[in-house]
């Protein structure tokens, strides 16, 4: 339970105006100054109150500052979500840095490439990830672990050291994301495009008495409106202190810290919709995004929570969270969802292929322009230039991002969804160019080339596969080139971003001109049951029908791995959610990612152990289970 008597002292005081000119950490300290005993966030045991808050970030900016901190200086964060993360966000920004976030779960090369591009002067580790940013070739910062610090710190008086003046326009953080030129690329967002996100909004009203669900990982921009829309608001941060959490342990925190608005990625919301029974009384706006949204599954959570405003909201990591939001009534019976009207502070236009504007009704690509708009890619001024244009408006000339997504504008200024233009795809709200697992792909020595494909081939599945083209002086069997390969995607790309199934070929089709012709590279084939269906437990046959529709498979090998077969983070929720239903018990989700095919975990869920060949078996696999826990914790929720 939340104590509000801090809030609801201030209820009726008025919340801050967006003014574009100001930076994020003055607008805390008016917070902390308005309503010190309020508490600002909560995870777990832990509270932290407004003015405890503003006190220990202070002592913590004026030690970066002590140690060579200037402003625009780069400062990593190499942090789980938790209040510790929350605390050196806001430390680096007093101190005039900016924030770079890096997940812990990402692999060593990804972490080598973004850390030796920014060059950030100081990281903020946790201590139980020390030893893998030391695995860094290009680490070449100050490493400061946050709870030893965080900790010394809360222990002193209230400290504030002379730092820059930081405006509305300066540098705020960071945020890689995939890239089509073949490595990620890093989004630079200034201040005053985070609070125009949450301040004086028409999507979206935070109040000094809401709490705040956090449950994205920090290096993912939705991480932007659940910190921010609290901090800026006077609200109260909620942190999902699990790592790993399931749709039910996510419907128990939201009703044991009675958030009252939450955020959740598209394919998240779903499940959600479909599996969370919990009473949430104080639940009044829920929002979703990052991929297609479902008017079945938008209609199906109202069903159960009237009261409760629903919102489908779109925006590029480019445009600082979100440009359009719909708000689905209880009325809407229309077959699919538009991305809705541009929020406060944004503009958007639909162009033609000469970037000119066309009238509403015509399809063409959407273009946002406002004060969400980033500075620019990190030190890529050509693409910077590509993707950031100045086009003749009515009003004027006026910046624009070109999103590639294609869309067409209704007369009363609602926008509806088409697609894209390009090669990218979006898996569980994360942006994944294809080009850019390609050029991994083609890097690897024994391959004369490689190409990836998305399938879609269900309403909520998508299959990104990879087509292996080896060279002619590979002599091993195709298997051995695809596990090796696979192996080798895994240490270079983040988990999201890897093929879910790899198919070796001995060349790739053309077109008449010479081109890869993609239009003939089928999904591969299904895998037959290799065990009699009479021999399976009824645990085993639960769990195959589970397996079988998260990831739309006709029949599973019972001694598959569910990481081997494609399986992401959001299925392994989708089938966890089911198990519990289908059982009547709650089971640790954990679980799950210990015993990772149907025969090992019907074995678990029944009582018994496996068999010492199974036991050895598991043995051998350990690595990979330390790698499918490490992609589970990479999850967009």
């Amino acid at each position: 339970m939340i104590d509000r008597e801090a809030q609801a002292e201030t209820s009726g005081m008025a919340g801050l105006h967006y003014d574009r000119n100001l930076c994020l950490h003055e607008m805390v300290r008016i917070q902390a100054k308005r309503t010190p005993k309020a508490v600002a966030l909560v995870s777990g045991d832990t509270r932290i109150d407004y003015h405890d808050l503003d006190r220990i970030s202070d002592a913590l900016a004026s030690h970066l500052i002590r140690i060579g901190v200037h402003k625009a200086d780069i400062v990593g964060l190499f942090l789980p979500r938790s209040v510790n993360a929350v605390i050196c966000t806001l430390a680096i920004l007093k101190a005039g840095g900016a924030y770079l976030p890096l997940d812990p779960a990402f692999p060593i090369e990804h972490l080598d490439f973004v850390i030796g591009e920014t060059a950030p002067k100081v990281i903020f580790v946790d201590a139980d990830y020390g030893d893998k940013l030391g695995s860094v070739p290009s680490m070449n910062a100050k490493v400061i672990e946050a709870n030893a610090i965080i900790t010394e710190m809360s222990g002193r008086p209230r400290t504030v050291a002379p730092a820059p003046e930081i405006s509305g326009g300066d540098l705020a953080y960071i945020m890689y994301t995939s890239g089509s030129t073949g490595r990620p690329k890093g989004t630079m967002i200034c201040h005053r495009s985070i609070s125009r996100v949450v301040l004086d909004q028409n999507y979206v009203e935070f109040r000094a008495d809401d709490v705040v669900l956090h449950a994205a990982t920090i290096s993912f921009d939705a991480s932007t409106l659940e910190i921010w829309g609290a901090l800026l608001n006077g609200s109260t941060l909620a942190i999902m202190p699990d790592a790993d959490f399931s749709i039910s342990r996510l419907s128990d925190f939201m009703q044991e810290t009675e958030v009252t608005i939450a955020f959740l990625t598209t394919g998240l919301f779903n499940l959600f919709a479909d599996h969370a029974r919990a009473s949430l009384p104080r639940l009044r706006h829920i929002l979703f995004g990052g991929d297609v949204g479902s008017a079945v599954h938008a209609r199906r959570f109202l069903d159960l929570h009237a009261d409760c405003k629903v919102t489908n909201a779109y925006g590029p990591t480019e445009t600082t969270v979100f440009a359009t939001a719909f708000q689905v009534l209880p009325s809407f019976s229309g077959a699919e969802l538009p991305i809705g009207k541009v929020i406060a502070h944004t503009g958007i236009a639909i162009l033609n292929e000469e970037l000119h504007i066309v009238p509403p009704g015509i399809e063409g690509q959407l273009a946002i322009s406002g004060d969400g708009l980033a500075i620019g890619y990190f030190k890529r001024p050509e693409l910077t230039e590509e993707k950031f244009v100045t086009i003749e408006t009515k009003d004027g000339k006026t910046r624009f991002y070109l999103t590639g997504d294609v869309a067409s504008l209704k007369p009363d200024g609602t926008v509806t969804f088409k697609g894209r233009r390009d090669r990218q795809v979006k898996v569980n709200g994360k942006r994944i160019e294809l080009d850019e697992i390609e050029a991994a792909l083609r890097r690897d020595p024994r391959l004369a080339d490689g190409i990836v494909l998305c399938h879609i081939q269900g309403e909520n599945l998508k299959r990104i596969v990879a087509y292996l083209c080896p060279k002619e002086s590979y002599t091993g069997a195709p298997s051995d080139l695809a596990q090796v390969v696979m192996a080798t995607l895994r240490a270079a790309l983040p988990a999201y971003m890897i093929p879910s199934a790899a198919v070796v070929v001995d060349r790739l089709p053309l077109t008449t001109a010479g081109k890869v012709d993609r239009s003939k590279l089928l999904p591969p084939p299904i895998e037959a049951q290799t065990r009699p269906t009479d021999t399976r437990s009824r645990t085993e046959e639960l769990l195959m029908t589970l397996w079988q529709d998260a990831l739309g498979l006709p029949s599973v090998d019972l001694d598959r791995n569910f990481f081997d077969l494609g399986g992401t983070s959001l299925q392994l929720m989708e089938i966890h959610a089911g198990l519990e239903e289908a059982l009547g018990r709650s089971i640790d989700v954990v679980a799950l990612l210990r015993h990772p095919t149907i025969r090992e975990l019907a074995l678990y869920l029944d009582g018994r152990t496996p068999g010492p060949t199974r036991i050895a078996a598991a043995a051998q696999r350990a690595a990979m289970q330390k790698k499918a826990i490490s992609h589970i914790r990479r999850s967009s929720v």
